[in-house]
């Protein structure tokens, strides 16, 4: 035995970060929070190159995301955030993935510190 697990290894070239900006509008109760993002798990493919056909499927997709929010400190132990991601995958000829999937995400959070 080789020392390897069994079953199909891995190893792609694959690039991502993620960029915020936040601003308080007026005081410090009020922040805009502006997010994007990117993750590209097999950057030696791209588009239609992604395909079944040539060995690949969703784990090859790259993601954007697009993200606004808002949020309003109530108090110095309590905060509520709204925030709106609006998510993108690259088309491929991989299934569920030929068109931009309906995968955006809306979050309503109140959050306490004690």
């Amino acid at each position: 035995m080789n020392g390897l697990l069994p079953g199909d290894l891995y190893s792609r070239s694959f690039d991502g970060a993620y960029f915020y900006f936040l601003q308080h509008l007026g005081s410090e109760h009020h922040q805009l929070v502006l997010k994007y993002d990117w993750y590209d798990p097999n950057t030696r493919v791209k588009g239609k190159e992604v395909s079944a056909t040539h060995g690949f499927n969703g784990a090859d997709v790259k993601f954007q995301t697009i993200g606004l929010g808002y949020i309003w400190y109530v108090n110095s132990n309590v905060k509520t955030v709204l925030f709106y991601e609006h998510v993108l995958n690259e088309k491929t000829t991989v299934a569920s993935y030929t068109e931009d999937q309906k995968d955006d995400v809306f979050t309503c959070r109140l959050q306490f510190r004690f």
